[in-house]
Formats: C-alpha cells, structure tokens, sequence
C-alpha cells in the first residue's frame, strides 16, 4: 500500500536482481529456471563476460555487444567469506547494471546510484537467481543475465554485477525505549515486535505529518538517497482498522529515500534516524493518497505508521 510508483522514475528498479523479470526480449515468457554455473557454452550467455574480481574498485565487465540473452543465468565471480544467503533473507548489495545490447553501464553504485537489495525467494527474483544466490556468501561477487523493466514498461536485456554487503538483521527496532507524547495511540509489541495500537485517533488530526521516537536505535543516520529497508504496519486514524502490514506478509519493505517511490509522508519523514529506530508517522491525506476517495481507497484518511527502520544503505560518499 505505500508505493505510489511501481518503477523507479530512473532507468531500471534498482531495488531488484535482474532475474525476476521471466520474459524474453520480445515480452514472451521464459522458464529461466537454469542458474549458470562456470561456462559451459550451449546459449550461456554469461559463458563470454568476463567481471573483474578487485572487490575494492568498480566492476569493469567486457563482452561482444550485443550479447544474446535466452534465458536468466546466475554465476559468482568472487567467493565471498561471510554467512551463506538463506530463502527469505533480505540482502543488501551494490551495484552496477549494463545493457547487454550495447555495453553501456545503465546504472553504477560506484556511480552515485543507490544501494540495492532484495528479498531472496524464488516468488521475488526467480528461480535462476534463487539458486544461485542461495549458495552464495555475503562479501561474494556475482553476475547475472537477465532482463528487467525500464521506467516506461519495456524490458531490456541487462548484465548485473552485485557485490553482497551484508544480510539485513535484526529484522526488528532494537535500542532504547523513546518519550512519545501521548497525544496518540499507544502501541504495544508482540513477542515478535509486530505492533499493534490500542484505537483510533481522538480528536482532529495533525495538518502535517507528526513523527513520534518510541525505540532509538544506535545504528547509522539516514539521509537522502539511502536504500532503507524497514518493517511497518498501517492503521486508518478514523477508526483504527488496520490496512497493510509488511509484518503479516513476512516481507521487509525497501525504497530509495527521496525519490517519489512512496507517499509525501514517508519520504520526508524518515531522515535523520539511527537504524534500529522505531517511529510513529501520523500522516493526513494531503501527505498521503490525497482528498479524493474515490481515486484511491485511502484517499481522504489520515494514516497511523508504526515503522521498525531495519537499514539504511548509503549512496557512495
């Protein structure tokens, strides 16, 4: 519920690893079900890409252009030596994405583009990318060949190289309890710290979105740019019924700050915090999906946000 765009306004969603997108140059459907390994020939279209493997510069990749992409293919150009990726870990990585057609890198960390992630399961990128990413190490290199959609809808063959930062943990607020007001409801936590609160909002609600600290974490400071990724759950001020919850669907949420992926109320509202925070945002319809009920079925509410802020991935100093 609180995207407002489902692509980035840049070339490509940075947010995901290429190998979700199951379809072909012409828009048909691809199995993509086989994760490349070492080259092995046979229509890989990785078997002619070579990656650098200095960790500590831009990936340099050289290939002949155009390069032929008929199905997903995944492999790890540098081992790293962390944890193993598990199903259902959210990742944290930079990188960088090249269009197979003519070379050109579309997008780089190294760049000043965002930090990336994603969740890894196979619903979310793929199978090809599941399986690859599954046996992959935190502090690895990889590579894969895919297709992903631009900001207009039409899917581009892409290269991307990925250096895996870290796993996203914990998966909830840690610090020390915040001295929220109590001019609204209160929230009360479950074994787990998914948030509940306790009613709807009494009286008229804020003209301008109220952020309230109830945990301070001790991490990083989040600024502009940041790829953040929190958990939240979403209650109507009007009478407190809730309507999203990145909690109930097990799945942490994550956008670039700053850039008019989600509501008004979100983008402005969600700097300067240590990761670790846990934050009330009460938000009027102004900042949120607006007046009108009838284009949206939020439209004309103010919203209550309970937001765990799990991570914050800065852009490259």
């Amino acid at each position: 519920m609180i995207r407002r765009r489902t692509l980035l306004t840049t070339a490509l969603a940075a947010t995901a690893a290429i190998g979700l997108a199951a379809c072909t140059d012409d828009g048909s459907s691809s199995d993509a079900s086989d994760a490349g390994g070492a080259s092995d020939g046979g229509g890989d279209a990785l078997s002619g890409v070579t990656v650098s493997e200095d960790l500590g510069a831009e990936p340099t990749v050289e290939f002949t252009a155009p390069l032929e992409i008929s199905e997903a293919k995944a492999q790890v150009v540098v081992p790293g030596d962390g944890a193993t990726i598990a199903d259902g870990d959210t990742v944290i990585w930079r990188d960088l994405y090249v269009d197979a057609s003519s070379g050109e890198v579309l997008q780089s960390w190294w760049q000043g583009a965002p930090a990336g992630g994603v969740q890894v399961t196979v619903d979310t990128i793929g199978q090809a990318a599941f399986d690859v990413l599954t046996t992959t190490t935190v502090g690895s290199r990889f590579v894969m060949a895919g297709w992903q959609q631009d900001s207009s809808g039409q899917a581009r063959s892409l290269l991307q190289v990925a250096d895996v930062d870290r796993v996203v943990s914990p998966l909830r607020a840690e610090g020390t309890a915040g001295s929220p007001s109590g001019t609204y409801p209160e929230v009360s936590l479950d074994g787990n710290g998914v948030p509940s609160i306790a009613g709807p909002g009494e009286g008229e609600p804020p003209a301008k979105t109220v952020r309230e600290l109830l945990i301070q974490g001790t991490g990083d400071t989040t600024r502009a740019g940041d790829y953040l990724t929190m958990q939240y759950a979403g209650w109507k001020w009007s009478d407190g019924s809730a309507f999203d919850s990145s909690w109930e669907r097990n799945a942490p949420f994550s956008f670039v700050q700053g850039q008019g992926m989600v509501i008004q109320g979100w983008d402005e509202n969600l700097l300067d915090l240590k990761v670790g925070s846990q934050v009330m945002l009460v938000i009027p319809a102004a900042e949120a999906y607006g007046d009108d009920a009838e284009a949206h079925e939020l439209g004309g509410e103010t919203l209550i946000f309970v937001v765990d802020v799990l991570d914050a991935a800065h852009t490259a100093d």
